[in-house]
């Protein structure tokens, strides 16, 4: 019977109610949730990463003191402080830093602590170092794990108080080896023929391939056979390694407190390197602070020799000439001027020294010595009025003045200098510096990195941001069809209904993998789930769309396997079978079929059987538990599939089927694999593509369509199978579906 008009299928049903801003959200969640084992898995992976990294990598500690700088020199007293200012102020903190971070200063530490020598002994690779730091008792040797391990596991000490080597030679690693009794062997780098024998507190003097080597090893406590690294570094490589790992910051503005911080791979080490900072930078500052006092020195008694001739000189030519003229009485005025003579020419002078300290310092353009020479022009000036003034006295007052201006300036120089020379004296045999240490260093108890929730959170993260960038990626180079106006709208294709995808399908599914007995019909063993009212709905459409059917005959394919298609098949008659029709499902898939699964019984006798004539008709039709539904298996699997779908027979026995039943749904294979589809697509009524959310990028679905016609087959529309099963909801369908019965089980499935 023909219609006049074809039936409207669901292709109205499925406009987007969305606005844009809530759809791409509700499509990222979609995207999260359905690959959220795929974040899970990349998050456990990155754990997985961070715990290996945490067993593999060396541990990093921290070692911190404080030392402060005094901005005055208080040790050397109030005259001292005098004569700091005389020759030049203390050194302001940043200096100090600068020099705490000196080759001056590291080099003693490079020194002291002989770095330039490292010895380590070898570990099982990855979690070898991270077994013998959990087993370390103590001073105690632990036994090995393995017999003969050239591997240490805990407990082990090698101590090499002297190791030279030819400059080719720097940076690479010798192996040395425990024999026992204190002795063991030095193999050559760059001749492994050459091993040398040495014994613990002899030094070992050897020919090597690039010169000549000596070694010194003060302690050896490990089991015979277990292998150590020996290297000699450049002093370079160790002072730029020192430098990196080190830092020196002013604790607070303009404090004074210097902070020493280094990290380190032992606790040991951390402390003592701060421990030799300190102490070379204070004996640094007590010798530099000696050595200018002892400068200082050599100057004044440069000076005082000439000082005293002046001040000998000046007091004859006093008595001179008092002897000369007799007594002379000297008037207030002149004394006034001879006291302010006296001072500003003493102050001058001692201007002049300044400027000639500054001067080795500094250029005659810093603005220090500028400073000092505005201060002796001012002096200068000064100078010239006393001058002018002497000019009005008396010849007598004048002269008298000229001589006791030159004796008293004169004995004050010598006087101060002497003095000065005897607090520098005192000051050189027992000045303590400017700096003082403050915090000596502590030898740290717990490690500093890598902390274990940092690395955890971090690896989460990590996890987390390569498993979304996983998932958009793929989605972006995968992109599978979500939505049915997709295909509705490039192909023109009508979508007939959207099956969600349930908890209990899960179960169905795995208990057909399982082979399990009994009956796996989900019609008829759940009526009331979501995803039979889907099928429901598609039974209504398919009945108007085979009103101009030229038969019966329904069949399902789509592009690829393992999209639910047998699935639909078998409820989809068992539906149509329940509403009164008599219906028979025939599984066509010759090669991998198993609709018998749904009902608990074997694969032959089937239809392949029936073509071959191995099987009568009668036997391979059978009854099911659903009232009115039959089942066809797929038989023995033949050698031959498609020319079997080609007989006669098989021809004969589908217009067979078709006249005894109300339908014939027939489940076949996918169509871009193998061509049964398209060979059985001619012979049937209706024809409908079982597509799998998300599944299938645009151009599959596209080539598939594309095939089918091809080969003459007319296809109808589209059935969307398994929605929700990428974002584990049924999103976009929500609305059609949420109206469902309560069963004896409990609630309806969401």
């Amino acid at each position: 019977m023909k219609a006049d008009s074809a039936p409207v299928p669901l292709q109205g049903s499925f406009q987007a109610q969305e606005e844009d801003g809530e759809l791409d959200l509700g499509q990222l969640l979609s995207t999260l949730w359905s690959g959220r084992w795929t974040i899970v898995a990349f998050v456990a992976a990155a754990c997985v990463l961070g715990i290996l990294y945490l067993i593999a990598a060396r541990p990093v500690y921290e070692s911190n003191g404080m030392v402060q700088v005094e901005q005055n020199a208080k040790s050397m007293g109030g005259g001292m402080g005098d004569l700091a200012s005389l020759f030049g102020a203390p050194m302001e903190t940043e200096a100090e830093i600068q020099i705490l971070k000196s080759r001056m200063v590291l080099g003693k530490v490079i020194s002291a602590l002989k770095l330039e020598v490292q010895a380590e002994a070898s570990y099982f690779p990855i979690f070898g170092r991270f077994i013998a730091r959990k087993r370390v008792e103590g001073d105690a040797l632990q036994p090995a794990l393995f017999t003969n391990s050239r591997y240490a596991w805990g407990g082990e000490k090698l101590e090499v108080t002297q190791f030279t080597v030819p400059e080719t030679l720097l940076g690479e690693p010798f192996r040395l080896t425990a024999l026992g009794n204190g002795q063991f062997s030095l193999q050559d780098p760059e001749d492994d023929s050459k091993i040398w024998r040495g014994q613990v507190g002899v030094l070992l003097s050897a020919e090597s391939s690039a010169g000549p080597i000596t070694l010194f090893v003060q302690e050896l406590r490990s089991h015979p056979g277990t292998r150590f690294s020996v290297v000699r570094l450049s002093f370079m490589e160790v002072l730029t390694n020192l430098q990196k790992h080190l830092k020196v910051v002013e604790a607070g503005k303009q404090s004074g407190v210097i902070s020493l911080t280094v990290r380190g791979p032992s606790a040991s080490y951390v402390a003592d390197v701060i421990q030799q900072m300190e102490d070379a930078y204070l004996r640094q500052n007590v010798e530099r602070r000696s050595a200018e006092a002892q400068q200082s020195l050599e100057f004044l008694q440069q000076q005082l020799p000439e000082i005293k001739g002046r001040v000998d000189a000046a007091q004859a030519k006093l008595n001179e000439y008092q002897l000369k003229q007799g007594s002379v009485n000297v008037t207030k005025e002149t004394e006034l001027v001879l006291q302010q003579s006296v001072d500003f020419e003493t102050k001058r002078l001692e201007l002049m020294g300044q400027r000639q300290q500054a001067t080795q310092r500094f250029t005659a353009q810093h603005p220090v010595v500028q400073a000092l020479d505005a201060q002796i022009r001012a002096l200068d000036s000064e100078q010239a009025n006393i001058k002018k003034r002497t000019e009005t006295l008396p010849e007598t007052q004048q002269e008298v003045l000229s001589l006791m201006r030159e004796l008293e300036v004169n004995s004050q120089i010598y006087t101060t200098l002497l003095n000065s020379a005897q607090e520098l004296q005192v000051a050189k045999a027992g000045t303590v510096g400017n700096v003082r240490i403050i915090d000596y260093p502590l030898i740290p108890n717990k490690k500093t990195s890598p902390v274990s929730v940092v690395v955890g959170a971090i690896s989460v993260f990590i996890g987390l941001v390569l498993g979304v960038g996983f998932l958009f990626l793929q989605k972006a180079l995968f992109r599978g069809v979500n939505r049915p106006d997709e295909v509705e709208r490039v192909l023109g294709l009508p979508t007939y209904a959207a099956v969600p995808y349930t908890g209990r399908q899960k179960r169905v599914a795995l208990a057909l993998r399982r082979k399990q007995e009994g009956t796996h019909i989900l019609a008829e063993v759940e009526p009331d789930n979501v995803a039979i009212e889907a099928l429901r709905s598609l039974r209504t459409s398919l009945q108007f769309a085979l009103l101009e059917a030229q038969n019966n005959i329904v069949m399902l394919t789509g592009p690829t396997p393992g999209l639910g298609k047998s699935f639909v098949s078998m409820n989809l008659a068992a539906v149509l079978a329940k509403s009164g029709k008599k219906v028979v499902v025939v599984d066509c898939d010759l090669r991998r079929g198993y609709l018998h699964r749904y009902i608990g019984e074997t694969a032959a006798p089937g239809i392949s059987d029936y073509v071959a004539g191995n099987a009568d008709m009668q036997s391979v039709i059978r009854k099911t538990p659903v009232a009115g539904l039959s089942l066809i298996a797929n038989g023995t699997i033949p050698p031959n599939p498609s020319e079997l779908l080609l007989h006669e027979r098989f021809v004969q026995f589908l217009k067979h089927l078709s006249e005894t039943y109300d339908l014939v749904i027939v489940d076949t294979p996918p169509v871009l694999p193998v061509t049964d589809a398209s060979i059985i697509g001619r012979m049937a009524g209706c024809v409908l593509m079982v597509l799998k959310e998300g599944e299938h990028p645009m151009r599959m679905v596209e080539e598939t369509v594309r095939r089918l016609r091809q080969a003459g087959v007319q296809l109808r529309g589209i059935i969307f199978n398994q929605v929700g099963i990428r974002g584990g909801g049924y999103g976009y369908y929500s609305s059609y579906y949420t109206y469902s019965y309560s069963n004896k089980y409990g609630a309806a499935p969401r």
